[in-house]
């Protein structure tokens, strides 16, 4: 589905010419871009470490791994308990600190925010799973007309269609067979 083709298709059930749909884009995408994981957000970046840190993307969301030449782990604040060959790490802010002697770069693998539609830029989320737009646009339209069973409808359907990407995200992340172990007769 192209961008064109959702505004076409929302405005086919809201029927109102004066509907700020773009705006509930914005809204929807606000909202989404929280909750939604997959593994087609994924990302990996090398980041340089200055002074025990190392800035974020502007579209960082999660942090799935940090590797170099040394164990990276995540770590509290307040009580790391490291071996001589690793590296702790925490979130603070907008940055990564790390608890230790880090390599001057890393290599960080996260979760990304899907980029926001625009008329010339699609996304995988409308891409893959158009259905997600177009339940969070409409739960959106009906909040603005102050409709709250329509509201509760279409977050059902947002609901639905989200479980569905999850679903997806645990079938694309599944490697390896699915028994383990030799089966014995």
């Amino acid at each position: 589905m192209t961008y064109e083709e959702l505004l076409d298709h929302v405005r086919s059930f809201t029927i109102r010419d004066d509907a700020p749909i773009t705006a509930f884009i914005a809204r929807a995408e606000s909202s989404l871009k929280t909750i939604v994981r997959h593994y087609l957000s994924e990302k990996t970046v090398t980041l340089t470490v200055v002074d025990g840190r190392a800035v974020l993307p502007s579209d960082f969301r999660e942090i799935r791994q940090i590797t170099g030449t040394k164990l990276y782990k995540p770590v509290s604040p307040v009580s790391a308990v490291l071996n001589c060959d690793e590296v702790g790490y925490y979130r603070e802010g907008d940055a990564v600190v790390f608890v230790g002697i880090p390599d001057a770069e890393i290599q960080l693998l996260y979760l990304a925010a899907f980029p926001a539609l625009t008329a010339d830029q699609s996304n995988w989320l409308l891409e893959r799973f158009p259905s997600v737009y177009v339940a969070a646009i409409l739960r959106e339209f009906h909040r603005w007309q102050v409709d709250a069973e329509g509201v509760q409808i279409e977050q059902q359907a947002l609901n639905e269609a989200l479980a569905l990407v999850a679903e997806d995200d645990r079938r694309g992340r599944q490697t390896g067979t699915i028994t383990m172990g030799g089966g014995k007769w």
